[in-house]
Order: structure tokens, then C-alpha cells, then sequence
């Protein structure tokens, strides 16, 4: 074989651990070959199965396993989102008056709105995160709480602080007629869990109702 061809042949990593031999002294195995068949490459077939289980696996982990069926879980997290939506409604009108009172009581309904709305601030929040602990998506756009709201807005209207307060008041009394309703339903899909924080979100409403229903009864309103 010429020297020319020699030079052109590819070196095989055998004809390098034998040069290497030849300049080093000997072990067993060879030190420069440790780790070379510790990590041998997976055939595509095999490493497209492992690729597989890992997907099914991460699948596996992020499908809830609470008890309930997918229906289920879908059926209630509508009942939520469309809950939501009133509630969102209800905070901005409870802090649109809170803005435009006017009267002799400005200052008191001035800050009992303000309370109010606050609360409500909290009851948003915490149906939205009851919709996603179901992994449900919660309504989080101003367009999707206007299409599903059953509450009405009065865009453009001024009312005094009496019609106000008595807006305020059938709205409050609308959603806890609406959780009661909810209540049966998510008892119906079994899922206990919802049913329990609805009932509690329809006591804070009777509370609240309470309290709009107070002021009414006073003649200087």
C-alpha cells in the first residue's frame, strides 16, 4: 500500500488506542478509553420509546386525579367561569358607585362601597383559582366577563345613592338565587369540594345583601 493511500485512510479508533499503546505505558484497560462505553448512543427506535413514556408520564402527572371524571371537571368549571363573570360585573358596579355617590351620606356609602368592592376583589379571586385547581382555564378578559355575566350593566346612567344602594342589593340577591342553584348542580356532578365553596360564597352574599338592606331602611338615604 503506498504512502499516499495510507494517509487517506480513515484512522479507526483501534489503530489509535494501538499508537497510543505503543507511547504509553500499559493498563487494563487503557486509561484514554475509560468512559467511552459508559454512555453508548441509544438507537433511534429505542430512544423514540423512552421519548414516549417520559411524554405519557408528564400526560399522566398533569390529568387531575381527584375523583372526578373529565365531564365532570368541565361541566363544573363552566358553572364557575359563568359565576365569575357576575362576580366581576358586581365588583365594578360596587366600585362605579363607590366613584359617583352622591348625598348627604357620601362619606359613609363612600367608604361601605369601598369595603364592599374590596371583598369582592377577594371573591373573584377566588373563583378564578377554583376554576384552575379543577385545571380548568378561568375567564380573565373583560369581552368574555361581558358575554357570560347574567348581572346587567347600566352604562351612561347616574342613579342616587338610594337606587344605587337597591341596584347593589338585587344583584347581591340574583347570585346567592344563582348558587343555590349551582350548589345542586355541582352536588350533582359529585364534586363536594365546589359545593362546600359555593355555600360559603352564598353566605358572604347573604351578608352583603344584609348589609345593603340596612342602609335602605333608613329614610335619609
Amino acid at each position: 500500500m503506498s504512502a499516499t493511500t495510507v494517509r487517506d485512510q480513515s484512522l479507526s479508533e483501534e489503530m489509535i488506542d494501538a499508537t497510543l499503546a505503543d507511547s504509553f505505558p500499559a493498563s487494563d484497560p487503557p486509561s484514554w478509553t475509560l468512559g467511552r462505553d459508559s454512555y453508548p448512543e441509544k438507537e433511534p427506535a429505542t430512544a423514540m420509546i423512552e421519548t414516549a413514556k417520559a411524554n405519557s408520564k408528564e400526560a399522566s402527572i398533569m390529568n387531575p386525579n381527584i375523583g372526578l371524571s373529565e365531564e365532570e371537571r368541565v361541566a363544573v368549571v363552566k358553572i364557575l367561569n359563568a359565576l365569575l363573570a357576575d362576580e366581576y360585573v358586581l365588583y365594578t358596579k360596587t366600585r362605579n358607585y363607590h366613584w359617583n355617590v352622591l348625598g348627604p351620606q357620601f362619606n359613609d356609602l363612600h367608604k361601605f362601597f369601598e369595603e364592599q368592592y374590596t371583598e369582592l376583589n377577594v371573591v373573584v379571586d377566588d373563583v378564578a383559582e377554583r376554576a384552575r385547581s379543577l385545571c380548568g382555564w378561568s375567564f380573565g378578559t373583560l369581552s368574555e366577563f361581558s358575554q357570560h355575566a347574567r348581572l346587567k350593566e347600566h352604562p351612561g346612567q347616574h342613579p342616587n345613592a338610594r337606587e344605587m344602594i337597591a341596584n347593589l342589593l338585587a344583584d347581591h340577591e340574583t347570585i346567592v338565587r344563582q348558587l343555590r342553584k349551582d350548589l345542586e348542580a355541582a352536588e350533582k356532578h359529585h364534586d363536594m369540594g365546589t359545593n362546600d365553596f359555593l355555600t360559603g360564597l352564598m353566605e358572604k352574599h347573604e351578608k352583603m345583601a344584609w348589609m345593603l338592606r340596612a342602609f335602605l331602611q333608613a329614610e335619609s338615604v
